[in-house]
Formats: structure tokens, C-alpha cells, sequence
């Protein structure tokens, strides 16, 4: 699993999230003003019970990117960035959430309303079946 969650270390440079898939470990790489990738920075052992992880820009206003993870339960989570590359605890906004979903993308505010929370669902689009991911 790879995601860009934005800038999480408030250095004004967005970074990478990666998952190892056999271990659930998770790094951080930090973008570089080269365009290069930083070495990795392990954050996390063992996020095997989150089937999706989901880097969703700044959701809380604060400037600092965040994440979604969803487990096999089908709970939802967010982990607020500290803007030091490491999250806080994390918080459960919904159970029994997306279950039927095969993609998730974190988009930031889509709405242009500068709130952190999230409104009923509202389709987009259809007929995306042809397609082998969305970013």
C-alpha cells in the first residue's frame, strides 16, 4: 500500500505512506526539496487489521496531513497527523463503513467548506467499472 497523505512533517513538501503487505509495518518517507524521497522511517509494526489505508490530505484544518484506515470490521478511523511525521491516537468516526467499497481516495475538501467531518454520501459519478484504480 502507498499513499500521500500531504505534508506531514510541516516542512511544505509532501510526503509518502507506505504498508509492507506480509508485515503491516508502516513507514514514512519524506519528500525532499530534490524530488527525491527521503530514507524510510518506520512508524507503525503490524497494521495487518486495516484492509484499507487511505492518505486523505488535511482533514482536520490543522495543515498537517492525515490518514483513514479501515478495518476488516468495516470501522473507520482517522489519525490526525502531529505534523512531526507521526499521528495521534487514532479516532473512530464510523462502524460498519464501506464494506461494499473496492476504492477509497482521500480527496481533502472536496466541498470548499474548510470542515474536518464528513456529510452524507453523495454520488459523483457511474460506470467507473472499467477502470483499474482511481487516485
Amino acid at each position: 500500500m502507498l499513499t500521500a497523505p500531504g505534508d506531514v512533517d510541516k516542512d511544505g513538501l509532501p510526503d509518502l505512506i507506505a504498508r509492507n503487505s506480509s508485515t503491516g509495518t508502516v513507514y514514512l518517507y519524506k519528500g525532499t526539496s530534490t524530488g527525491k524521497l527521503s530514507a524510510r522511517v518506520k512508524l507503525y509494526d503490524s497494521w495487518k487489521t486495516y484492509k484499507k489505508v487511505v492518505g486523505a490530505g488535511d482533514l482536520n484544518g490543522d495543515g498537517v496531513g492525515d490518514l483513514l484506515a479501515q478495518d476488516t470490521a468495516n470501522n473507520l478511523y482517522r489519525y490526525d497527523g502531529t505534523g512531526k511525521g507521526t499521528s495521534r491516537a487514532r479516532v473512530k468516526l464510523f462502524g460498519a463503513w464501506g464494506g461494499s467499497y473496492n476504492v477509497v481516495v482521500g480527496v481533502e475538501d472536496i466541498t470548499g467548506d474548510g470542515k474536518g467531518s464528513f456529510g452524507s454520501r453523495t454520488r459523483i459519478a457511474t460506470g467507473r467499472q472499467g477502470y483499474k484504480g482511481l487516485f
